[in-house]
């Protein structure tokens, strides 16, 4: 059962069960960072084997998702990303932060965009470099969902089963009851049966 989320000079970590997490996520040194070298589009995504920080490869999936969002919707993504690593299953990636974030087939597809190899904003960018850096309030926010789309994308995979009960369909794959749904700006977190 998770705990507490803790943030400080051992690094960002979950508490589960008295047991700590480190998710490889060093806390930030300052509150503004400088955009990220850019990277050339590689086939594999291996253009982010250059990328040895987890909270800058996780920073550039929140500005590639998640740019024009607020602080709770890039927060979101983030814990998005935690609660994939928690689950340690292989369809996310395991345990560790980069699998998880890419992971392909069937990751963030985020990643494939030219925002994850070339941030240019740099108010979005620092706000999900500190994103990255400490989710904090996001675990009460997006609770334990596994995945995000926009509401248009949602809506075209949305529907309800004979139950009455909201499902979603997962490209090639029967829908599935959707146990947890959050809107925060224009994304919908959720979590669907089995998960």
């Amino acid at each position: 059962m998770k705990k507490k989320i803790l943030s400080g000079i051992l690094g960002f970590g979950i508490l589960c069960s008295g047991l700590l997490i480190n998710l490889g996520i060093p806390t930030p040194a300052s509150a503004t960072v400088s955009l990220p070298q850019c990277l050339t589009d590689q086939t594999g995504l291996s253009e982010f084997n250059a990328v040895t920080n987890n909270v800058e490869l996780v920073a550039r999936l929140i500005y590639s998702e998640a740019a024009a969002e607020s602080m709770d919707g890039k927060k979101g993504v983030a814990q998005v990303v935690i609660n994939r690593q928690l689950k340690n299953l292989s369809e996310f990636g395991g345990t560790n932060v980069r699998n998880v974030v890419l992971k392909t087939p069937g990751g963030f597809d985020g990643m494939t965009k030219s925002g994850a190899r070339c941030p240019s904003d740099v108010l979005a960018w620092n706000n999900s470099w500190l994103a990255a850096n400490d989710p904090g309030s996001a675990t009460k926010r997006v609770g334990s969902t596994l995945w995000f789309n926009t509401p248009t994308v949602f809506a075209q995979r949305d529907g309800y089963d004979g139950a009455g009960y909201l499902t979603y369909t997962f490209p090639g794959q029967p829908a599935k009851r959707v146990m947890e749904r959050v809107d925060i700006g224009n994304h919908i977190f959720f979590r669907v049966y089995g998960y």
